[in-house]
């Protein structure tokens, strides 16, 4: 059995796990820091706090604030759309399978009362394991990065460039996205 189906269903499973981790990290990561020290070089009187990707670089004065605001809409059209792109996949595919996941155990679970006592709650039995909580907490980290999305909040004041990240309204979230973007991180190598 192993030799077969098992094996191929094992080996499909963690192809697809490394290739939505491999997405996870270019769309959090490597993209955003594709050509960036091209734009750092140019802004050679800013300070270096702006050229911090999170939401510290709010903390520089007005002027350094728009240098910065300008040079992250001065990344090209490829790797904003590649990013979003990347965001896109992971918000539909990975975290909607992981979604699917909890709703249908946690469906049989409650069909079969197959619930364990924790504390005055009952929780789905399949919540019990380290598997079962971790990929619920990637579950939760995933929509709640969704919700703080940069680039949907900055949709509507993106000064005419298309997937633009960085914005007035959009500035506040960057802090609390990239904390929930290094939790799935952990929590995708759990």
């Amino acid at each position: 059995v192993w030799g077969r189906v098992a094996f191929r269903t094992f080996l499909v499973g963690k192809a697809w796990f490394l290739f939505t981790l491999a997405l996870f990290v270019c769309s959090q990561s490597v993209l955003n820091h594709w050509g960036g020290h091209v734009a750092a070089a140019a802004d050679v009187g800013t300070s270096s706090a702006a050229h911090r990707l999170l939401a510290s670089a709010s903390t520089a004065t007005a002027t350094t604030a728009t240098a910065v605001t300008t040079k992250y809409f001065s990344r090209p059209f490829g790797i904003r759309l590649s990013i979003f792109l990347c965001r896109c996949f992971i918000y539909v595919f990975s975290m909607g399978q992981l979604v699917f996941f909890h709703i249908k155990y946690s469906m049989s679970d409650f069909r079969h009362k197959s619930l364990v006592r924790v504390g005055c709650f009952k929780i789905p039995k399949h919540l019990v394991a380290w598997q079962g909580w971790s990929s619920l907490l990637l579950t939760i980290c995933l929509a709640s990065m969704l919700c703080l999305e940069p680039i949907l909040h900055c949709a509507r004041n993106n000064q005419g460039v298309l997937f633009a990240k960085y914005c007035p309204e959009g500035e506040h979230l960057l802090l609390p996205y990239s904390i929930l973007s290094t939790g799935a991180m952990i929590l995708y190598f759990l």
